[in-house]
């Protein structure tokens, strides 16, 4: 292999990021429908305001939140940094959520989770606002 091919393929290996959507199982479920729609239930209790349906969300997606910020970093106070920023994003996901059929919840959270953990390295209160409400 080239010298400048092999760097291509090691760059192009650094931008693919594997991500199992094995979420958090506090109960058992006979079917994985029954799982949707649990899930479901706690996201439009989410919309709702309800604050134990939101730490229930933040706990069902605690595996996912740590894994994907332990693949950006493995210093401790920035994992911390990021999963706090995951929480964030998962939340806003959840007030986004429209219960179509179409979109799983986990993977419609995925988009916001991931852009609001990028948005973490970015300290400005101005960029902060901006993300909020979707324009950064």
């Amino acid at each position: 292999m080239l010298k400048g091919a092999e760097n291509t393929q090691r760059a192009d290996e650094r931008h693919i990021v594997k991500i199992s959507l094995h979420l958090g199982q506090n109960e058992s479920y006979t079917s994985d429908g029954d799982r949707e729609k649990a899930l479901e239930r706690e996201v439009a209790a989410c919309r709702k305001g309800d604050w134990e349906a939101k730490a229930r969300l933040v706990n069902t997606f605690m595996p996912l939140l740590t894994s994907l910020a332990r693949k950006r970093t493995s210093e401790v106070a920035d994992i911390n940094r990021y999963i706090d920023a995951g929480k964030e994003g998962l939340l806003s996901a959840a007030k986004h959520y429209k219960e179509s059929g179409h979109t799983k919840f986990q993977i419609f959270a995925l988009r916001y989770i991931e852009d609001a953990m990028s948005n973490a390295d970015r300290h400005g209160i101005f960029s902060r606002i901006l993300a909020f409400f979707g324009r950064s």
